[in-house]
């Protein structure tokens, strides 16, 4: 049983309280009064547990008119919400008929009890005063602890009421942010729909009318790789535009994009000094045993590293290397130093390879990019693919 000292320490105070009033008054009703009066105190220890049987424990010990304190804590018990045996749980919240009867059922025999004198004590003076004081007494010790029961249960109930409104509002609040998140995706989605798809098919179409008048044989390769380039481009985009709008529902599968299956057709489009180590074995049956999102992270950091290779380093030998060694996916893209002088700058936001390194991040995965000896560059990323990865 949990230690609670917001409920121990109050009904240690109480059973002290009646056990110091016991021995005071342990000479004023003999031996019977004493063993009631004990009855009562031994009572206060199952008052959560046994309410009704507590209370009525405690009710001989309350008509001899010198025990106060074990009646009344039962009785506060019983109006704060104690528990019942047979279900276990806390009257306070449930719907249980008649409660309010009951509570005043218990105070009003109390109070009866405490004002109609033990009938083996001494004839009782029944004059004016003696029976105001006696009815006023019976009174407060009965409306007391029951007034104090009523209001520790509606500050229970309140605080309750308080802690479901805040977890509303707290639910309102995530649902608000999700709705943002999705008016923004939609916008997004909206956006580049609407101008880089937009851009992407003019350079397609531009391109095949290139290849188609151009004279050269190079000159239609060149417009023809364009094309291609531009094709697959937009179709991405298109994919990325539709995940965009789909609902944020967890759990929702989703396609995870190009795969090892595409690590080929990068290595052969990055051009003749670049060769690719990826065994046969993973493409493309081997890669079914691998989490969609470690082969999609690898498919990007290959097509992010070969593109700054063209960017910074054109006609440098480059090395591909994918490889699964123990629970991991090793992906390593290193090049050499440049052959030619890299051409105009292109627009570039700086986030590639800080994106990369989010990816990997996300997958539990390392990701380092340096530069490596002589003149070159290295890049390199280890994605988890253990059993968990792979069940999943």
């Amino acid at each position: 049983m949990t230690f609670r000292p917001r409920v121990a320490l109050p009904d240690a105070a109480l059973l002290a309280l009646s056990v110091t009033e016991v021995w005071a008054t342990r000479s004023y009703g003999g031996p019977v009064a004493l063993g009631f009066a004990c009855l009562g105190t031994v009572a206060l220890l199952f008052r959560h547990r046994f309410p009704l049987a507590a209370f009525a424990a405690t009710l001989p010990a309350l008509s001899l008119g010198y025990i106060w304190f074990s009646p009344m804590g039962t009785l506060y018990g019983i109006a704060a919400g104690g528990t019942d045996r047979r279900s276990g749980s806390a009257w306070q919240g449930r719907a249980i008929p008649g409660r309010t009867l009951l509570i005043g059922g218990c105070a009003l025999l109390a109070a009866t009890v405490s004002f109609v004198p033990w009938p083996f004590r001494a004839p009782v003076g029944w004059g004016l005063s003696d029976t105001i004081l006696a009815v006023m007494l019976s009174a407060l010790l009965a409306v007391a602890p029951t007034a104090l029961g009523l209001f520790a249960a509606s500050r229970r109930e309140l605080a309750g009421k308080l802690e479901e409104l805040a977890a509303s509002r707290e639910r309102e609040s995530v649902l608000a942010a999700e709705q943002a998140v999705v008016r923004e995706r939609a916008r997004m989605a909206r956006e580049m729909h609407d101008t880089v798809a937009h851009h992407i098919s003019l350079i397609a179409v531009q391109s095949g009318a290139l290849e188609a008048t151009a004279k050269g044989p190079q000159a239609r390769a060149a417009a023809g790789a364009v094309r291609e380039l531009s094709r697959d481009a937009l179709d991405e985009l298109r994919r990325m535009v539709g995940l965009l709008r789909l609902p944020l529902t967890p759990g929702l599968p989703l396609d995870a994009g190009p795969g090892l299956a595409g690590i080929p057709a990068l290595v052969a489009a990055a051009g003749p000094g670049t060769r690719g180590e990826l065994p046969a074995a993973m493409v493309p049956a081997g890669a079914a045993t691998l989490p969609p999102d470690v082969q999609h992270a690898a498919y990007r950091i290959v097509q992010e590293a070969l593109t700054n290779v063209r960017k910074h380093a054109p006609g440098a030998e480059t090395r591909v290397l994918v490889r699964r060694s123990d629970d991991v996916l090793v992906v390593e893209v290193r090049n050499g130093p440049a052959v030619a002088a890299a051409g105009p700058a292109l627009p570039s936001g700086g986030h590639g390879l800080a994106g990369l390194r989010e990816r990997a991040a996300q997958l539990g995965g390392e990701f380092t990019a340096s530069p490596a000896a002589p003149g070159g560059f290295l890049v390199r990323a280890t994605l988890p693919v253990g059993p968990a990865a792979e069940a999943a």
